[in-house]
């Protein structure tokens, strides 16, 4: 069925669908297209993402998807009430990228001198409500549950957890006020690209392919943190030696200030991971649920360990900036 309505709305021919990554993917005289879903993406921001997409294929940057328009001129088209787009991918698509931090700071810093405005994508200074209104809502549901019986044992967990995670999102928003007070951001710190959740496999190494469809307006400290977060729950061993030399390398290549680095941690301290998971459990079907109750009880299990990462980021970040008085957060420097 999607044959030929891509055949409709774009009069290219598929012959057969492979997978690429969890999309459908087709060729056409030897260039990869993949079709993405993108219901959850409203028109007008899809349209700023084209914008973006476009100024960074201009820019050369490598890699970068690109948006096929329909034969109507049309961004997207519809499938059983499902939205999705035609990506064109780069025709070098071999990736061998072996410093990421590098890469990530240089593809930063071209999409920094952007030069037009952007309000759909745009979450720069928004994350102290943007944590706020989650944190409220997350709150609101916990209370509704502590008064449920009997709970399931993912709902046991998420009771007992939740005040200790609510401790940890309150010190991450104060931490982030602080920060926004104390320190001076410098033009560095100016909006960019970054990624819903940047990680060590956004950026495909096999089959490299930099989709627009993750992209937001943000700080450069989102992706960073983000790396940051993934690499310790998807690969703890590495994370001292990788961690902290993809930061280096990022720094080396377009150095980070005060600002930068406190908002790493600012979001850092914020349990995204946590939220993310006690959210996505309520949202997915019931045959998925078995998978967030494990992830809940690793993440939990892990809470002392991820401290202890928050530390180590923290005693780096005391040497990095010297001049600085860091603020502290008494919990988490004392050893429990």
């Amino acid at each position: 069925m999607v044959k030929k309505t891509i055949y409709d709305e774009y009069g290219i021919k598929v012959t057969e669908f492979e997978k690429v990554g969890r999309y459908d993917s087709f060729r056409l005289h030897q260039t990869q297209f993949v079709i993405v879903p993108v219901s959850h993406i409203e028109e007008e921001e899809l349209f700023e993402l084209y914008q973006l997409s476009q100024f960074m294929i201009d820019k050369r940057e490598p890699y970068v998807a690109s948006f096929v328009l329909t034969k109507k001129n049309h961004l997207f088209f519809e499938e059983n009430q499902v939205r999705y787009v035609v990506m064109k991918c780069s025709a070098y698509t071999e990736g061998r990228s072996t410093q990421p931090g590098r890469d990530l700071a240089r593809f930063h810093a071209k999409a920094r001198i952007y030069p037009y405005q952007v309000t759909k994508t745009q979450r720069i200074g928004q994350w102290k409500v943007l944590w706020e209104k989650r944190l409220d809502q997350l709150e609101m549901f916990w209370r509704g549950k502590v008064q449920t019986q009997p709970l399931t044992q993912f709902e046991k967990m998420f009771v007992e957890s939740f005040p200790y995670y609510l401790g940890l999102a309150e010190n991450a928003i104060q931490y982030l006020v602080d920060t926004e007070l104390d320190e001076e951001p410098l033009p560095n710190d100016s909006g960019t690209i970054c990624h819903q959740r940047f990680h060590s496999t956004t950026w495909n190494p096999v089959l490299m392919i930099k989709s627009p469809v993750d992209w937001v307006f943000d700080h450069a400290s989102r992706d960073l943190a983000e790396y940051m977060r993934h690499l310790y729950f998807e690969k703890q061993e590495q994370l001292k030696l990788e961690g902290f030399r993809f930061l280096e390398e990022y720094d080396r290549t377009s150095p980070l200030s005060p600002f930068s680095w406190r908002l790493i941690y600012s979001r850092l301290l914020f349990p995204i991971h946590y939220f993310e998971c006690v959210e996505e459990y309520y949202l997915s079907p019931e045959d998925v649920k078995p998978l967030f109750e494990e992830e809940l009880n690793r993440i939990l299990n892990d809470s002392a360990q991820y401290e202890a990462f928050l530390r180590a980021y923290s005693s780096m970040l005391s040497m990095k900036t010297k001049r600085i008085m860091l603020p502290n957060i008494e919990w988490l420097t004392t050893y429990s």
